[in-house]
């Protein structure tokens, strides 16, 4: 495909980023912007050094994953896997329905002389690992609110979300939602993707009585490209190896994790590791769903109404999510727009070889 521009999705993307900074909007109206200045102004910003050098540190081991992931089809070092990798999330972080995915898939298979499709595979099978490797540290954070387990009892009284009161237990039950959508999300994703490689044969089968409708270029087109996609998902065929690459994932992860945790003594709030883990978790599930460009506005939102389950004030809880946002987003930009300028490529051409 020729062209980026796809009418259709740029409307509903346009759309979505509306609505979620609507959300925002309504959150932040009757935001007392003065506790808000005073919160940045006794703020201890030397925990911010840490906290952004571990969160660089956790794109090293993705693109360790990665390679790890691509190992049965193809050997290829971290190293070269970084640049592709550092591009493709700065575009997800800039436009709406994570194109940077595909970005970072094309140049990867352009790179090492893989197909693209494969490279794609990859891309599918370390989102299905972060998936559950959230929803690991999800559980873990819903542990803040087991008193047998050193949490402390859930939460009571009432906390404004959008402009309206709603109970805490009516907040933390729909934290418990999110989380069950979310297993049911990669559960059924990952469960696809082992069917494809357990009956390859079969699935080829099918797939190609259901494209013979169409011409036969297509038809042949559709079946390749499932061949190649299947090829990528070899890992799959090996739990050994596939058991290793997910708790490799536990690195990256962990260091986000941190990186809430230093963000937040920045801040001087009084939250633990594992309910900094429940609102990683929370916020990276809310980003299943469809939302503006680097989740802007839906990130805020529901960060914001996971830490008031802590009693974490709204000034607060507003400067310590606002401030994490920006720590994932920005380096990522730059560190991108660094890498496509070292490739000589521009936004335009990075965008229009993908298709």
């Amino acid at each position: 495909m020729g062209r980026f521009v796809f009418k259709g999705k740029t409307f509903w993307g346009l759309v979505v980023s509306l609505a979620c900074l609507w959300l925002l909007w309504i959150s932040l109206r009757a935001m007392d912007w003065e506790k808000v200045l005073l919160a940045l102004e006794q703020a201890d910003y030397l925990y911010l050094l840490p906290a952004l050098l571990l969160y660089l540190g956790g794109y090293i081991s993705r693109a360790e994953r990665v390679s790890q992931i691509l190992k049965p089809t193809k050997r290829v070092s971290y190293r070269r896997v970084l640049s592709p990798l550092i591009v493709g999330f700065m575009f997800n972080n800039i436009l709406p329905g994570r194109l940077g995915e595909f970005v970072f898939a094309h140049q990867l298979g352009k790179q090492e002389g893989i197909s693209r499709t494969t490279s794609f595979a990859a891309v599918v099978i370390s989102r299905i690992l972060d998936g559950f490797t959230i929803l690991c540290f999800f559980v873990f954070g819903l542990l803040a609110f087991l008193p047998l387990s050193g949490g402390t009892a859930a939460p009571g009284g009432t906390l404004e979300v959008a402009g309206h009161l709603f109970s805490k237990q009516e907040i933390l039950g729909k934290v418990y939602l999110a989380g069950i959508l979310g297993m049911l999300v990669f559960g059924a994703v990952f469960l696809a993707c082992f069917c494809l490689i357990v009956w390859k044969d079969i699935s080829i089968r099918v797939v190609d009585r259901m494209l013979v409708v169409f011409p036969d270029r297509f038809s042949r087109g559709g079946k390749q490209a499932l061949e190649k996609f299947i090829s990528g998902l070899l890992i799959l065929k090996n739990a050994k190896e596939l058991l290793g690459v997910f708790l490799f994932n536990f690195v990256p992860w962990g260091m986000e994790a941190l990186t809430y945790l230093f963000t937040a003594w920045t801040f001087g709030l009084d939250l633990n590791i594992r309910q900094v883990c429940l609102v990683m978790g929370v916020t990276n599930l809310a980003m299943i769903f469809p939302s503006a460009p680097g989740g802007l506005g839906l990130f805020e939102f529901v960060g914001m109404a996971t830490t008031g389950l802590f009693g974490i004030p709204t000034a607060k809880a507003l400067t310590f999510m606002v401030m994490v946002h920006a720590i994932i987003l920005v380096p990522i930009d730059l560190w991108g727009f660094y890498y496509l300028r070292r490739e000589g490529l521009s936004f335009r051409q990075a965008l229009s070889e993908k298709g």
